[in-house]
């Protein structure tokens, strides 16, 4: 067998493994604990790293009322808190009321049986036409 030649085990039921080179000429029987004990050191050896190598953050608190960036975001919530209420209101609308009005002003005929203004049945078509 020749120094640059790879050897891969392949399946097999008993209790050694057998390890073929990828020359596919000499077939070698080596014991399954001998292939797992020979892959405990590699382990190791990736496992026990140094401590230098390995990338040390401290966990530091942020204060709130110094922080800059901490700062910067309560200022820009503060000033979309109402129009992010305002779009959540609309989104809500838009899902529970749209079949009701549709089903309540839908027709002139409709608003009349069911006591709505002529002013207010208008005034929910705008908003139908609006939130189609």
């Amino acid at each position: 067998m020749s120094a640059n030649t790879a050897c891969t085990p392949s399946a097999s039921g008993s209790r050694s493994a057998r390890v073929l080179c990828s020359d596919g000429q000499h077939p070698v029987h080596v014991a399954r604990r001998g292939v797992l004990l020979g892959a405990v050191p590699a382990v190791q050896m990736l496992l026990s790293r140094p401590a230098s190598a390995r990338l040390e953050l401290p966990n530091k608190e942020v204060d709130n009322d110094t922080s800059p960036f901490v700062q910067e975001l309560l200022r820009r919530t503060q000033e979309k808190k109402e129009e992010r209420y305002q779009q959540r209101l609309q989104d809500y609308y838009k899902r529970n009321f749209k079949e009701y009005f549709e089903f309540e002003a839908g027709s002139v005929k409709t608003g009349r049986a069911r006591g709505i203004s002529a002013n207010t049945q208008q005034e929910i078509l705008k908003w139908l036409e609006e939130n189609k």
